[in-house]
């Protein structure tokens, strides 16, 4: 019965304010906030906040629902754009290897989906210039695409979370939102 709530009355705040909380705690899990803080908080805000609010808003219907979630989510990608710099400048700075954990690829392939998402949504399924923007395959094959991204991009967040924080009551706390929201953002 949870599936069949309108869709239209679904709110995002609560997935745009739970992003947004966590990535700010994110940011100072180090007790100060550095350069290196701005990427978790640019990816989870990205990743989480951004990509929950803008799909929430594109199930609601609509020219004006189609527009707000393309520039959302053209937001969400410039963000991790912003986040992956912050970290390949950081580990170059240190001396340290790129790509070497599951957190990385997880990210990366988020943000490399995001980018060909964005590149699709815009020449093809744009209402007013896209050349696609009735066909059912491209649109089916970007919503797929899109919510594939989108949960690499949150198991990107939670196996870093992971690594970061062992206290089983403090995962829970942080995963929790994003199984419920996954009913909401993902299906």
């Amino acid at each position: 019965e949870i599936m069949k709530l309108n869709r239209r009355a679904l709110p995002i705040w609560p997935f745009a304010g739970y992003g947004i909380a966590v990535a700010l705690y994110l940011g100072t899990t180090y007790g100060r906030w550095s350069w290196f803080s701005y990427h978790p908080f640019s990816l989870f805000v990205s990743y989480v906040a951004l990509s929950s609010a803008a799909a929430i808003i594109k199930k609601r219907g609509g020219v004006v629902s189609t527009k707000t979630h393309g520039t959302v989510m053209a937001v969400a990608t410039a963000l991790a754009g912003f986040g992956w710099y912050v970290i390949y400048s950081n580990k170059n700075r240190l001396g340290k290897p790129h790509l070497t954990t599951w957190h990385s690829w997880w990210g990366v392939a988020a943000l490399v989906a995001y980018a060909v998402l964005f590149v699709v949504g815009l020449a093809a399924l744009h209402p007013d210039f896209g050349v696609m923007p009735h066909d059912g395959v491209v649109r089916s094959a970007h919503k797929w695409a899109g919510r594939a991204a989108t949960a690499a991009g949150w198991t990107a967040c939670v196996v870093a979370f992971n690594g970061l924080d062992k206290d089983p009551m403090h995962r829970l706390a942080f995963a929790a939102p994003l199984v419920l929201g996954a009913l909401f953002v993902l299906l």
